[in-house]
């Protein structure tokens, strides 16, 4: 079960998929002339925060449990996007 969230700011590229989906999780953070995503604090439906975590296309959303396991997105697809990436 999703108890927290958390948003790689340099990674973030302000798309707005993951706001629009669920505002009761996330929000929009104007910094200059740049959007990006913030977590509201709260939670949303777990399939809602789910999907809007897969529809990142930097991964810059992780979904914690309460244990701090990161339930999304795994080690290894961060560390593919990551070698493919230079942030």
């Amino acid at each position: 079960m999703i108890s927290k969230i958390e948003v790689i700011d340099v990674a973030c590229i302000g798309c707005g998929t993951c706001w629009v989906a669920c505002p009761q999780a996330f929000k929009e953070h104007d910094i200059g002339d740049d959007l990006k995503a913030l977590p509201t604090g709260g939670l949303g439906d777990q399939h809602i925060m789910r999907a809007a975590a897969e529809g990142c296309p930097t991964l810059a959303i992780s979904l914690i449990d309460e244990a701090g396991v990161v339930l999304f997105p795994s080690e290894e697809a961060r560390a593919a996007l990551s070698a493919s990436s230079d942030w």
